[in-house]
């Protein structure tokens, strides 16, 4: 269970911060620079959860500061964060750190997925600024696999819980989001499955997160899609008018997903497994949506099925 929990948490965080590369690199060639500004705020807290630094945001200390993002005092620790994954941007970084760092680590941090190109390079860095590229160029590959070799999965467990906290998924439009819950739904309903019945008495949202040891992960994904428990519902009700008795479909699939994996995680990990098994199942072809879309949308249904029941034990 374990270890499926530790994987669970690690394909987490590098899905967001993949969708953060992306969206990043898509609004740089637009030039606009603000979801740069939060990139370098954001990685203030990835980069001290992980390594225990102290870092600050160094235009909050002096604005535009040259060379620099986030600086460690105690540590003598200096971060440059950026959209931009060349030499050229590395070598610039470089040349314009200022003198009273001497002596300062610096680390490169291009929100980009691979950055290996880069390591190959020679630097030649002032000030007897230390600069290994091996080991100092922390692009997201580079970043997950620093979690991964993490030892207590409470502290991937947090970093985990941080990354979803801080890069939220786009909601879509009206549009958007009733064609993404129809494409999930018929592909989730294409099985012929068994009528079945399922414990339909009252219960306390709250309380059944408590009783399924559901933390900030999956209670914030119910909170925040709840919401979206009318406009499932309208879809499911819309078929039924066609004759079509989707609902039972798809909410006997996830409740075969949720019995499947519930001996191999429990809480949180268990909430994203679900997520993953059900994106693993239904794929993304044909569809209009990103894939942070396609999460989103397939967390409303499991919010959904959570309500109704379907997923995740009734609290005694």
């Amino acid at each position: 269970m374990a270890m499926l929990q530790r994987q669970t948490y690690i394909n987490d965080i590098l899905n967001r911060l993949s969708g953060l590369a992306s969206s990043v690199e898509l609004r740089g060639l637009l030039n606009l620079l603000d979801l740069h500004v939060i990139s370098e705020d954001f990685y203030v807290g990835l980069l001290n959860l992980i390594y225990g630094w102290k870092l600050r945001n160094a235009n909050s200390l002096q604005q535009n500061a040259p060379g620099i993002d986030l600086v460690d005092d105690s540590n003598r620790i200096l971060v440059q964060v950026t959209a931009t994954s060349t030499k050229g941007k590395i070598d610039h970084s470089l040349k314009e750190i200022p003198e009273k760092y001497t002596g300062y680590h610096f680390y490169f941090v291009p929100i980009v997925i691979d950055a290996k190109k880069q390591r190959k390079h020679k630097y030649n860095p002032p000030h007897e600024v230390v600069f290994n590229p091996e080991t100092d160029i922390l692009d997201i590959h580079f970043i997950a696999d620093r979690i991964k070799e993490m030892p207590n999965i409470e502290d991937i467990r947090t970093i985990a819980m941080f990354i979803k906290n801080n890069i939220k998924n786009d909601v879509p439009d009206t549009t958007q989001l009733t064609s993404g819950l129809n494409y999930i739904i018929s592909q989730l309903a294409e099985d012929d499955l068994n009528e079945c019945d399922f414990d339909m008495t009252e219960f306390e949202i709250e309380a059944k997160i408590s009783f399924n040891n559901l933390s900030i992960y999956a209670k914030d994904a119910i909170d925040q899609y709840k919401i979206y428990y009318i406009n499932v519902q309208e879809i499911y009700s819309e078929y039924a008018r066609q004759g079509k008795t989707k609902s039972m479909a798809v909410l006997q699939k996830l409740h075969r997903i949720y019995v499947g994996l519930k001996s191999q995680a429990s809480g949180d990990a268990l909430f994203i497994a679900i997520k993953n098994e059900i994106i693993n199942q239904i794929g993304n072809k044909n569809n209009n949506l990103s894939q942070e879309q396609l999460e989103m949308c397939v967390e409303m249904l499991m919010v959904h099925a959570f309500m109704e029941c379907k997923i995740f034990e009734k609290p005694i």
